[in-house]
């Protein structure tokens, strides 16, 4: 497997992202004015899991690294991983499914959703320890679960780097203002005034799905499945920024590079990945 099997494919995500900017540039504003609608229920489906690809990484890489690994230490730390990914995850699940007002947790919708979501670390780690996974494939899929967790902390520093220099203005905070004087393009930072518009971090999360492009470094099988393993997150990235459109909560560009950032740390981290151990 080599990345040159997916140079159209990163071609196309490119070429698709530089045309987004440009025409963001131009209708930014015009296309959330067409587009806003915050009670879509398609809309508020994706706001409360579009993010899910990233808070999954460190729930799957642990349990991974808890069954490949040979030292229990390394097993331990897997498990630990695993558990405080799952912690997390249970977290994002009770603010967006559990408690009643997402913004206002109460302490008992924190305590639920982090029990919750040990409870799907623990149901994960007992899965993995039924699968057989080949000796051969051990090795890679400890490295890249490694790799992953490191992405996924990556993405996270970036965005929120970028949205605290940024400091945009998000389309529904004009809409509660009753003006659009306060919009500024995509190209134009404001500086840290507590605005975090662009990027979008939703749009990043799910960005963290093209992970996935690991997969023909792991198993044979999946090396005729290159199309598959770009197109899948592509789709999906897409659809969670167009969503993130319709709630009034970004702009085209900010879901464009939201996207573009997790893309770009995936390609990074599998180039490295080449360069380190081959291309397997």
């Amino acid at each position: 497997m080599s990345i040159k099997r997916y140079g159209p494919f990163i071609i196309f995500f490119y070429v698709f992202a530089v045309i987004a900017l440009i025409c963001a540039s131009a209708w930014d504003l015009p296309l959330d004015m067409k587009l806003n609608n915050p009670d879509s229920l398609f809309a508020i489906w994706f706001r409360n899991t579009g993010e899910i690809p990233s808070r999954l990484i460190p729930v799957l890489a642990g349990a991974v690294l808890a069954k490949t690994c040979e030292k229990k230490i390394q097993k331990l730390c897997g498990c630990i991983i695993c558990l405080g990914g799952s912690a997390y995850l249970g977290y994002h699940m009770a603010q967006y499914f559990f408690a009643a007002d997402k913004n206002h947790m109460q302490p008992e919708d924190i305590a639920f959703g982090i029990l919750y979501g040990i409870g799907v670390g623990v149901i994960t780690l007992m899965v993995i320890r039924l699968i057989h996974i080949p000796k051969a494939m051990a090795a890679p899929l400890r490295r890249i679960a490694v790799i992953c967790i490191i992405v996924m902390f990556a993405q996270i520093i970036i965005i929120e780097g970028s949205k605290y220099l940024w400091g945009r203005v998000r389309f529904r905070d004009l809409l509660k203002a009753g003006s659009y004087d306060s919009f500024t393009p995509w190209y134009h930072p404001n500086g840290i005034n507590g605005n975090k518009s662009f990027p979008s971090g939703h749009t990043a999360g799910a960005g963290m799905s093209f992970t996935m492009m690991f997969l023909p470094y792991i198993s044979k099988k999946w090396r005729k499945k290159t199309a598959l393993c770009f197109f899948l997150p592509f789709i999906y990235t897409c659809t969670v920024g167009f969503t993130r459109l319709i709630m009034g909560a970004h702009y085209l560009s900010d879901i464009t590079v939201g996207a573009v950032i997790s893309f770009t740390v995936v390609i990074i981290a599998i180039k490295l990945y080449e360069k380190k151990f081959g291309r397997g």
